[in-house]
């Protein structure tokens, strides 16, 4: 990255410290990250070319008067020392970064997630280093459709159009199988329900948006899914097998998504994205480093990479003007660089497609259009 970054970094002490002992459970999610992604991510890299080489969050054009929501924007930066989780380094979310690197630009930054706490830290931050950064929070569980209308209502009141959304926040399961008070799995409904209410609930929204964008965010892993007929992972649980269906829907739902939004005329430009491997808080927030997940991010801490670079492919397909509707984008080499990914979901057939959309328009009680 060329961008100068200020991290906050903070100890050992409270990186494990009860009231954050989220965040440190996530640090062992983005290790998991490197397995699921393998040798095939290093083939992968040496055949695809980059869209915009030497690219980087530097190089976003003005976002101002861009409204922007992003879910899960609340991962500030923590500094995790050698022989606590592989690798050792700062660590950060995703949409955190997103987030920082737009209002820098001038948006209009929205931060939609369940911790409050966590949420205030980071707009403390991001206004720390950049003093006119228009942004702020609002409370979102995506794990609890209540809470999705909720926020959507909110913001309805307060704004008339939305710009870009990114739909970053993701869980990567819980050591065993959990369901909410909707009786869905925790993955599937935060990772895949929760962001398609939230879609359908913003959609009028993003209608009146100036070029308006959505960004879904799935994962390397969504290759291990080789069938949607346990969504909700009821027959064989894992943490690993739920993350990767969820993050597998997460793709199929956005081309599908796409699709309808040109036939229809909705004017909304719709791509996924996938970070490569990352130093996020994904696995020890949700499975923890003993998990399937955990297990297979730790055999291979040598392929992470700052979540800053990790956000690249996202700000790519947010904000730059040769992005294209209906791709997936994600790193392509070594440093990182944004190109169209392989296909992560190649399950995904329209037939697939339709169930996926009529299965979660069941479970949300909400359609498209």
């Amino acid at each position: 990255m060329t961008d100068t970054m200020n991290i906050h970094e903070a100890t050992l002490a409270e990186a494990l410290s009860p009231i954050d002992r989220r965040r440190f459970l996530a640090l062992s999610g983005a290790a998991s990250l490197a397995a699921v992604v393998g040798s095939r991510v290093e083939a992968q890299q040496a055949a695809i070319p980059s869209v915009a080489p030497g690219w980087s969050a530097a190089d976003i054009p003005s976002q101002v008067g861009r409204t922007v929501v992003i879910t899960g924007g609340n991962g500030v930066p923590q500094t995790i020392p050698e022989g606590t989780f592989p690798p050792a380094g700062v660590y950060s979310g995703l949409g955190y970064q997103d987030a920082r690197a737009l209002a820098a630009k001038g948006a209009t930054v929205i931060i939609a997630s369940r911790n409050a706490a966590k949420g205030g830290e980071a707009v403390a931050l991001i206004k720390a280093e950049h003093p006119s950064a228009n942004i702020r929070f609002e409370q979102l569980d995506l794990a609890e459709l209540a809470s999705v209308k909720a926020f959507s209502d909110r913001i309805q009141s307060q704004v008339d159009r939305i710009d870009l959304l990114i739909n970053n926040a993701a869980t990567a399961g819980t050591p065993d199988r959990r369901v909410n008070g909707n009786g869905h799995e925790l993955c599937w409904a935060i990772n895949m329900v929760g962001h398609f209410s939230l879609t359908a609930h913003l959609l009028p929204l993003l209608r009146n948006g100036s070029s308006p964008r959505i960004v879904f965010l799935s994962s390397g892993a969504a290759r291990r899914a080789t069938a949607f007929d346990d969504l909700q992972t009821e027959k064989d649980y894992t943490p690993l097998k739920a993350y990767a269906v969820s993050k597998a829907a997460l793709l199929v739902m956005t081309r599908d998504l796409n699709r309808r939004s040109a036939e229809a005329g909705w004017g909304i430009h719709i791509t996924a994205t996938h970070p490569g491997t990352a130093k996020t808080f994904l696995i020890p927030s949700g499975p923890g480093p003993d998990s399937d997940f955990g297990r297979s991010i730790a055999s291979h801490p040598e392929r992470f990479r700052p979540a800053e670079l990790g956000a690249l492919s996202t700000l790519y397909a947010a904000t730059h003007p040769a992005a294209q509707a209906g791709l997936y984008y994600g790193p392509v080499n070594e440093q990182y660089e944004v190109g169209v990914s392989e296909d992560h979901a190649t399950i995904g057939t329209p037939e697939v497609a339709a169930q996926l959309y009529e299965e979660l328009s069941k479970a949300t009680g909400q359609g498209m259009g």
